[in-house]
């Protein structure tokens, strides 16, 4: 059996092409909830905006070479809640490696750079997957108003 190799990197470190990739799963999910999106406009924030050393920065998790998932971790998410920060937020695992443990062990990843950083609590807003940050130790807050309309739900963790 082969060695399994985990490796996070920062959307900084990606090629335009694996850039692309991730922006395009990211895209072909997310439209289907909200058709108002634009692809040049999410490809822009994987390539641009989510390529820098402070908030909001992308990162993403490889196996042997292979990018498993990533998420984005932001200073600002809800413009109805801008006083609370930071966020977790554009969590994917690609569909080939969901149901692997791969969800936890990027939110594990994230948990310990935003520890590193500073940072005590983290927050995410879900309408998709409450249940999946309920079993990573995520409390729920409150439901809240989407920036695209529609609702989720807030969950905060002290780290």
């Amino acid at each position: 059996m082969d060695k399994i190799s985990l490796s996070v990197k920062k959307f900084k470190e990606l090629t335009k092409v694996q850039l692309k990739m991730l922006a395009e799963v990211h895209f072909n999910h997310w439209v289907k909830f909200n058709p108002k999106m634009d692809f040049e406009t999410t490809l822009n924030k994987f390539q641009f905006l989510y390529t820098t050393d402070n908030l909001p920065y992308g990162l993403a998790l490889f196996e042997n070479n292979e990018i498993v998932g990533f998420f984005v971790l932001k200073k600002e998410n809800l413009k109805k809640y801008p006083n609370i920060f930071p966020w977790l937020s554009d969590v994917m695992i690609i569909e080939k490696y969901r149901g692997k443990g791969y969800g936890k062990i990027l939110i594990e990843q994230a948990e310990n750079i935003l520890t590193s950083d500073g940072f005590s609590k983290v927050y995410v807003w879900t309408d998709q997957a409450p249940e999946f940050y309920k079993k990573l130790g995520f409390v729920y807050q409150q439901e809240v108003e989407k920036n695209e309309g529609g609702f989720g739900q807030l969950f905060v963790k002290n780290l």
